[in-house]
């Protein structure tokens, strides 16, 4: 014996979300960081591969092999990424 199956029709997802509004979201720094959020992972990229390759043992503090890996890893995947998107037109 089958029982019948009732689904409900899948609802649209909308374009945009509304957002409430807050004091927060008209502060400068959450501005600039929701309006550059690729530049800012970019700069962190660009500390993150300077510090890896030369400023952390010009400092006494060099990073482990492996996390050397991981933040290169990252940069590379970033710029990878950021490439892949130019030669689509999308960035």
């Amino acid at each position: 014996m089958t029982t019948a199956r009732t689904t409900k029709a899948a609802q649209p997802i909308p374009a945009s979300i509304p957002m409430p509004d807050a004091a927060l979201r008209t502060h400068w720094a959450y501005q600039l960081y929701v309006r550059l959020a690729r530049p800012t992972l970019d700069w962190v990229g660009v500390f993150g591969a300077a510090w890896s390759l030369f400023l952390g043992d010009h400092f006494g503090k060099p990073m482990p092999d492996g996390t050397r890996i991981i933040v290169l890893g990252f940069v590379a995947a970033l710029y990878g990424i950021r490439t892949f998107e130019k030669t689509k037109g999308v960035a």
